[in-house]
């Protein structure tokens, strides 16, 4: 009769075990939930914004900056193409989103007050992809161009990972 020493057996197990908990709680760590932080109901975007430590900011410095999903896999969804003043004197960042490798992608303007900074990187915490996907293609009639040395006010970002 073969015997096998089977004491190193539990303490495998528990490694397996610890394994999978720690597998699923990143799983559930990248919410569906953009950033995790949706505006409260019946709080605005800009009461939403004033709690994220709004930083004074250069546009010009904003120009070019990669913009990303709140999510651990930092998914990139564009880049900032220009920053814009609407009608109703909201400032609004246009990114170019969507395509692949540079080709496809449209512009599309998003809310300052949606997007935070998180590095040298920016973060959409308001929407999702699929949201983004049905904004309309920006246009800039109606719009006049925030000047390069002007300064907003744009929130952190805590790391989503």
């Amino acid at each position: 009769m073969v015997r096998r020493d089977l004491s190193a057996v539990p303490p495998l197990r528990l490694v397996l075990v610890c394994g999978m908990l720690a597998a699923a709680g990143a799983a559930y760590a990248q919410s569906a939930t953009p950033g995790g932080m949706p505006p409260p109901p019946g709080m605005s975007l800009a009461q939403s914004a004033a709690m994220r430590f709004p930083q004074p900011v250069r546009v010009g410095d904003l120009i070019g900056r990669e913009v990303l999903r709140p999510v651990e896999s930092q998914d990139v969804l564009g880049r900032v193409r220009r920053v814009v003043r609407d009608q109703n004197g909201q400032i609004m960042v246009v990114v170019d989103f969507g395509g692949f490798l540079g080709f496809g992608n449209r512009p599309i303007a998003v809310p300052v007050d949606t997007m935070v900074l998180l590095g040298q990187d920016m973060e959409i915490v308001a929407f999702t992809p699929n949201q983004l996907r049905q904004f309309p293609t920006f246009s800039p009639a109606g719009t006049a161009d925030v000047p390069d040395d002007a300064v907003i006010k744009v929130g952190l970002a805590k790391p989503s990972h």
